[in-house]
């Protein structure tokens, strides 16, 4: 009689017990996603940490069968169930999700290099609940690269097309050698990674396949900003005072801490330049010319001129950094070195058809002049038709000027940190320049040709 009692309450527990669940075949948990991507990673580097949830929309607490990685190890993909690592869980008190409760998951993955450049990456979550199983698809990209720790180029090298390189520490050009990118060149830099030219660097990019130079991280803070938007991704591009003959033209240059500088010589034409957190550009004794180049967004100037020859042609510099505070004018000019404490002479420095424009200082120009103990120091600078963030009164330095003009940008959107520089059917800068430019350029940065007279800045109005 005893057994008999005994069994009775046995099976009432048990039925009691399966109450709490939700056990029909409908009663299935909800995936935050039903496919996961992982955007492109470059091969041999781990990706970041990504979540997945699965919520319980039932009244009853759902007990899971199993979470699978089907294809672990060999697909690359990695998970952690509730801070568990592994490929298989299957324990029934680690995977039960209360009524209206969440059961959180997270996948990494790390692609070896296998030297066949770009390759998908698909594995499957399987999560089997109630006898019906809900799969979550993970989606990769790998792309193989060159990898190059602490490397000096000690002879001349030219890296070819399509040539994908990562840099930890720093790529450093020796004196008296040339390096020289080719067309769909990039160079992934690491974080904190610099590059040094004792020597020449040339970029030569086309219009359609650039030589671009970035950070290394190809995933996203936020869903609407990737880091390759961010500064500080990487260190800075140093052209030291031995260096000759640096020359950039349709080269993409972005996400530095503390910009690119020159002390030697350097020119660019057809460049985008974008994202620092300190000056983007600093020229200090230089011999420089910018052509047909978009600087935006740095925390410092856009460009910080101090003494040396200077050209500035069809260019926009705009200042509409999200990252942090803006903390200097757009543009300065100076003729002290205020680092090494002495006097350096502005021989000339010339802005023509450009604009200078961003949306914390007015006026976003400083003209820094420091008068020696004895004597000037020579101080030239020029502006021809430049539309610029200023009040003023044109006079023997300033030409054909736009004062402060709003240059009628076609897209600044600081929800979704886009921004787009070419002019708006109304822009003042719409046909506002000097044919007489001395430009080398027949047509703007896209390859449209400019008009007579032409636009103001490195983006011809579209008709």
């Amino acid at each position: 009689m005893k057994n008999i009692v005994l069994i009775l309450m046995t099976m009432f527990l048990l039925v009691s017990c399966d109450d709490d669940f939700a056990t029909g075949s409908d009663a299935q948990p909800v995936a935050s996603t039903d496919t996961l991507h992982l955007g492109t990673l470059l091969a041999d580097n781990s990706s970041p940490t990504y979540q997945l949830k699965l919520y319980n929309p039932n009244s009853k607490e759902l007990k899971l069968t199993s979470i699978v990685l089907r294809n672990a190890p060999a697909s690359g993909f990695r998970m952690n169930v509730d801070g568990m690592n592994g490929t298989s869980f299957a324990n029934s008190d680690l995977l039960r999700i209360s009524s209206g409760d969440s059961l959180f998951m997270f996948v990494e993955a790390t692609f070896p290099q296998k030297g066949l450049g770009t390759q998908r990456h698909l594995d499957y979550v399987d999560v089997l609940c109630n006898g019906k199983t809900t799969t979550i698809v993970l989606d990769a990209v790998s792309k193989d690269v060159r990898r190059l720790q602490g490397y000096t180029v000690t002879t001349n090298e030219v890296w070819d097309k399509a040539g994908e390189i990562q840099i930890y520490d720093s790529l450093v050009i020796a004196e008296g050698v040339v390096l020289t990118l080719t067309d769909s060149t990039t160079l992934y830099l690491h974080d904190k990674a610099n590059i040094i030219v004792y020597g020449s660097l040339k970029a030569q990019g086309t219009i359609t396949r650039p030589v671009t130079i970035r950070g290394d991280r190809t995933d996203n803070m936020f869903d609407n900003l990737p880091y390759d938007n961010l500064p500080s991704q990487w260190g800075s591009l140093y052209m030291r005072r031995q260096s000759r003959g640096n020359s950039f033209e349709y080269a993409n240059i972005r996400g530095m801490s503390d910009g690119i500088w020159v002390e030697s010589e350097a020119d660019f034409t057809n460049c985008r330049i974008k994202n620092s957190d300190g000056n983007l550009i600093t020229a200090v004794d230089a011999r420089t010319r910018f052509e047909n180049c978009e600087l935006s967004n740095a925390a410092g100037s856009l460009l910080d001129i101090v003494g040396g020859e200077s050209a500035v042609v069809h260019c926009t510099l705009a200042n509409y950094n999200f990252a942090a505070s803006i903390t200097q004018e757009a543009l300065r000019l100076s003729n002290r070195d205020t680092l090494n404490n002495v006097s350096v002479p502005l021989l000339q420095c010339d802005f023509v058809n450009t604009i200078i424009w961003g949306r914390k200082f007015c006026p976003d120009i400083c003209l820094d002049y420091h008068r020696p103990e004895q004597g000037d120091s020579i101080f030239n600078y020029r502006f021809d038709h430049c539309l610029i963030h200023a009040d003023g009164t044109d006079d023997e330095q300033f030409m054909g000027t736009l004062w402060n003009t709003e240059p009628g940008f076609l897209l600044i959107d600081d929800k979704n940190y886009t921004y787009d520089f070419h002019l708006t059917d109304e822009s003042a800068a719409k046909g506002a320049g000097t044919t007489d430019s001395a430009s080398s350029q027949r047509s703007d940065i896209d390859g449209k040709e400019w008009q007579k007279p032409p636009s103001i800045g490195c983006y011809e109005w579209n008709d």
